[in-house]
């Protein structure tokens, strides 16, 4: 999820629905303490987010390795995940992409625009899961959900809310 700006009912939907089947929540920044104020209501699930242009701390960009199973150290995938203004993000996907590819990553997730949208650029899996409160551009509320197979194959889909 991506720019909640302050608004968690949609969010707390949202997690509530899918509890039983992610093992991570992801917030993509502005107003990423929202996800942090739900962390309590869900301790079984994994949280982590990233600062985005209204945060006033927090980490910026992520770098998340993820494994076939629990117990091995091999990372089958690395995903960037940033909110996306430093990467010029309103302008095109370039800067992402290059973002991506210098940390070594095959996949970035991003907020920002408040658009969802899920592509391929420049080689790179991107997913961008617009906003559940605020969306923009026409577009309707919505979340993301990313599954990542067990040969470090990405793939994602935007839902409404």
């Amino acid at each position: 999820m991506s720019d909640t700006h302050r608004s968690t009912t949609e969010m707390e939907n949202i997690i509530t629905r899918h509890a039983d089947e992610v093992q991570l929540v992801c917030h993509l920044g502005d107003h990423a303490r929202d996800l942090l104020k739900l962390q309590q209501k869900f301790p079984e699930l994994n949280f982590v987010a990233v600062a985005g242009n209204c945060d006033w701390e927090g980490e910026s960009a992520r770098v998340l390795d993820f494994s076939p199973c629990a117990d091995s150290q091999d990372a089958v995938a690395r995903i960037l995940l940033v909110h996306g203004h430093q990467c010029g993000v309103k302008r095109g996907l370039d800067r992402l992409a290059y973002a991506t590819k210098e940390a070594g990553a095959i996949a970035a997730f991003y907020g920002h625009t408040h658009l969802p949208i899920v592509t391929t650029h420049a080689d790179i899996f991107i997913m961008n899961p617009g906003s559940p409160s605020f969306p923009r551009g026409g577009s309707k509320a919505s979340y993301g959900i990313a599954e990542i197979s067990p040969e470090g194959e990405i793939s994602g889909r935007i839902f409404p809310v």
